[in-house]
């Protein structure tokens, strides 16, 4: 993807490529596919915890503006030094070019989540009612993690329907995301710290 100088001036000065910076996308276009807020925050702060090797990154987070009260929670639970927030604050060609100076990025399966992956940025999907096997980020910088589930028990179950808007993402655990996010960064040999 082509950037010129213009966007690329305006993502290095909303994310400095020499300051460790981890990418969410907690949004997608179905409830179904959305990790709640509080397990991105949880992961945030299991990652950058003081004792971790994540302490000194930046977060900055995505959305579309449609999808900026979807985002907000993260936002606002994270110290305002730490957080990036462009949540409906750029457009496409800017964003890609913003999650490439990321030093990783996590989020649910989106469009994206597949801006990412072709950012070359390493990129983590995560995944519940949609099949990994067709909508995984691909690419040798990207991985993915699921529920337990598989999408065939998820879509088989008596009460789905999808055109609900609750998330079948609830059983997706922290600790199994962080543990695919470290395995991830260790693959790309990618450090947060500064």
């Amino acid at each position: 993807i082509y950037i010129d100088k213009n966007i690329s001036n305006i993502s290095d000065s909303l994310i400095n490529k020499n300051i460790p910076t981890i990418g969410i996308g907690p949004c997608a276009n179905w409830g179904g596919k959305v990790w709640p807020s509080e397990n991105f925050i949880n992961l945030i702060k299991r990652i950058t915890n003081k004792k971790n090797h994540f302490k000194s990154a930046r977060v900055a987070i995505f959305s579309s503006k449609e999808e900026s009260a979807m985002a907000l929670p993260i936002v606002n639970a994270l110290p305002k030094e730490m957080c990036i927030n462009l949540t409906g604050k750029v457009d496409l060609l800017t964003a890609y070019a913003c999650i490439s100076n990321c030093s990783v990025y996590i989020g649910n399966d989106s469009g994206l989540m597949h801006l990412a992956a072709a950012s070359g940025t390493p990129t983590l999907g995560l995944f519940g009612p949609s099949p990994e096997k067709v909508y995984r980020p691909w690419g040798e910088n990207c991985d993915f993690v699921r529920t337990p589930r598989s999408f065939e028990e998820i879509i088989s179950q008596t009460d789905y329907d999808y055109r609900d808007q609750r998330s079948h993402m609830l059983d997706l655990s922290v600790e199994l995301v962080e543990k695919a996010v470290i395995k991830l960064l260790k693959k790309n040999n990618t450090s947060l710290n500064n």
